[in-house]
């Protein structure tokens, strides 16, 4: 084995320096929109991942698939995804008008029936 093909200790500080920085704020995301929402008794759980600087993927789950319809008809996922926008803004993240984001609607009761509840896997 070459040992150029070997990262050194500065190349692995770099890297989880690089990660830490295209993560920022993204766990103070999570939680303002859980401490908003999930009062609502239908937000399960949220997940937002970036996938660049300024595009992430999140993820809103709520109980049942019954209550995404019902979430879609009464304006709360809409809600939630100006929150998501207004979130990252106040993060740091970029303009909305730059920020992209990849929204998904899920339910807790799809997790337990097609992932063993393990919401790792779902979102592989």
């Amino acid at each position: 084995m070459n040992n150029k093909n070997i990262p050194s200790e500065e190349d692995f500080a770099k890297a989880s320096t690089a990660l830490k920085h295209r993560s920022r704020g993204l766990s103070q995301v999570r939680e303002k929109i859980l401490t908003r929402f999930q009062n609502s008794s239908e937000l399960h759980e949220f997940f937002i991942l970036d996938s660049s600087e300024q595009s992430f993927r999140a993820y809103i789950f709520f109980h049942s698939e019954r209550q995404i319809e019902e979430a879609e008809k009464s304006g709360l996922t809409l809600k939630i995804r100006n929150a998501v926008f207004n979130e990252l803004e106040k993060a740091g993240r970029g303009d909305r008008s730059m920020i992209k984001v990849n929204f998904e609607l899920d339910s807790h009761e799809n997790i337990k029936r097609k992932y063993d509840g393990n919401y790792y896997n779902r979102l592989r």
